[in-house]
């Protein structure tokens, strides 16, 4: 079970990649839980296709390496690095054509029935503002 949970991470982060977000949508399921960095959370399928299309808009030259994937029961933890080119507006970060490249995004989701339906993902956020040309305030 353990390595079918990881081709289903392997999957989404394909379909991400290729801005596949039917294929992505797929792996997910109707009522998944996001929470993200910050303390987001979103709940559902069309949530969860449209935060992908969101960073896919905003980054199209995305690119993903698995540095570490690890599976256990129904959990599957995943250390990856992203890198890209602002080129799509984000909230409140017009696009500026800055490249970021984070070392570490760490994603955490369970599968049921073959279905991602609960997701933790954290990334350094203040690197990530840092490289697009965002220090914020105080910082």
């Amino acid at each position: 079970m353990s390595e079918q949970n990881k081709e289903v991470v392997r999957a989404v982060s394909s379909a991400f990649m290729t801005g596949d977000l039917d294929a992505l949508s797929d792996h997910y399921d109707e009522n998944v839980l996001y929470h993200g960095s910050g303390g987001e959370e979103r709940r559902g399928r069309a949530a969860a296709r449209e935060l992908a299309a969101m960073y896919r808009n905003a980054f199209p030259d995305v690119q993903l390496e698995v540095d570490q994937l690890v599976a256990e029961g129904d959990l599957v933890f995943s250390l990856v690095r992203v890198s890209g080119t602002h080129q799509g507006d984000l909230p409140g970060l017009p696009a500026n054509g800055r490249r970021m490249d984070l070392n570490w995004l760490a994603n955490l989701v369970r599968i049921s029935n073959g279905k991602i339906v609960e997701e933790w993902e954290v990334f350094d956020q203040a690197d990530f503002m840092k490289q697009l040309g965002d220090d914020g305030p105080g910082v």
